[in-house]
């Protein structure tokens, strides 16, 4: 209690030496104190405010860029055939490397030709019986004819031996007919490659008995050049139509990476639509040299139909809120303005803006992050997509249905 005491008397006798203080200096205001007092009377430092952030810009151009639709086509032979024994005998040579190169008229396969030389000597001395049937059948006829004028043979007689002669005649020609047959047959015993191309895999090796009309041989397809098979929709072929008739149709065949590796012209376009599919069967004609692409191989490939003007920005100054795209657009007073856009098709690095831009607009394209509306900037050229720029089949529109 007594310490109590003691404390408050000291807290009274300070607070009423310091109003006798304050009272003895001419009660002077808090300013003047403030300014007495050496650790309140300095003026607080300002920091420098801190620079504009310098950011680099683009300026929006309309670009010529092409109208193309991106399909899956199928890689066809032009001349694709499957060879077949004609004749029935054993492989006595097949004189080609399998899955190597041919030429038209070389040959493939040899079979056995000695049945069918002994059945062609056959046919020939049945010709010659039938030929010597002939010559007494057409004498027969010749002398009864002139008995038969001066009343020495009948008529009945001479009827007989005319249809004799017509049986003979028969006879030769079917005797002819059986040498040609055996003619045949010994073509038919060497197999021939029917144009140049690459020859299939086969599994026939000489002894190998081979069946008419049922063994298959080889096959040989045409590679160079070669074909692409598209199935358009209806909207599609009829631009691919208009384009034919105004002047061709490219197509170019892109890599894994997108990029064009060979370019194809449309030449062939089916006369129906399927009614399953509502597709129409277009076909487009790219050398092959390298033979890179092979039958029954997919591509993707880009059908460039025309070209159209767009508003081009990099596809890096895109940015996005919520389910919004949008840029950030330096004014003429250097200051961030947030804009929202309708995108359309890419084409390379850049992406057409359908809404919310305009030609000549300054698009920022770095430091996206710090961006803001209203924000003060200090635009750096970064250059400008010129209105006269090319753009090649590989900066076509990345979409497109599939074929």
């Amino acid at each position: 209690m007594r310490t109590a005491v003691k404390v408050g008397v000291g807290a009274g006798l300070i607070v009423l030496a310091g109003a006798g203080g304050w009272y003895g200096a001419g009660r002077p205001s808090p300013e003047r104190i403030a300014a007495a007092l050496p650790f309140l009377g300095r003026e607080t430092r300002k920091e420098p405010a801190e620079p504009p952030l310098e950011v680099r810009v683009i300026t929006v151009r309309k670009v010529t860029v092409p109208i193309a639709v991106t399909y899956t086509g199928t890689i066809i032979a032009q001349q694709d055939a499957t060879l077949q024994a004609r004749v029935t005998g054993n492989v006595t040579e097949r004189p080609f490397e399998p899955g190597g190169h041919v030429k038209k008229g070389q040959v493939l396969f040899r079979i056995d030709p000695r049945p069918f030389d002994v059945a062609l000597q056959t046919a020939k001395s049945q010709q010659a019986q039938a030929q010597a049937q002939l010559t007494f059948a057409q004498a027969e006829v010749d002398r009864t004819e002139t008995l038969a004028d001066k009343g020495y043979a009948t008529e009945q007689r001479f009827q007989q031996l005319q249809a004799n002669r017509t049986s003979a005649v028969a006879q030769v020609q079917g005797a002819e007919a059986a040498i040609a047959r055996q003619n045949l047959n010994l073509d038919y015993a060497v197999v021939n490659a029917p144009f140049d191309g690459r020859a299939s895999l086969s599994i026939i090796n000489p002894g190998d008995l081979v069946i008419e009309n049922q063994t298959q041989l080889v096959s040989v397809v045409q590679l160079d050049p070669i074909d692409i098979q598209m199935a358009l929709s209806s909207e599609d072929s009829e631009a691919v139509r208009a384009a034919m008739r105004d002047g061709g149709v490219t197509v170019s065949v892109l890599g894994e990476d997108g990029k064009p590796v060979r370019e194809a012209r449309i030449y062939q376009l089916d006369n129906r639509f399927d009614p399953r599919t509502a597709r129409r069967l277009v076909r487009a004609l790219m050398p092959n040299h390298d033979e890179r692409f092979l039958p029954g191989q997919f591509v993707r490939a880009s059908i460039r139909t025309g070209t159209k003007e767009r508003l081009l920005v990099p596809t890096a100054a895109l940015d996005s809120q919520l389910a919004q795209q949008i840029v950030y657009a330096v004014d003429a007073g250097g200051t961030v303005q947030q804009k929202p856009v309708t995108t359309g098709d890419t084409y390379g690095e850049n992406t057409a803006i359908l809404d919310g831009l305009a030609d000549g607009d300054q698009v920022v394209v770095d430091h996206l992050q710090e961006m803001r509306q209203n924000l003060k900037v200090v635009a750096r050229p970064a250059g400008e997509i010129a209105p006269d720029e090319k753009l090649g089949p590989g900066d076509a529109p990345a979409t497109g249905e599939p074929g």
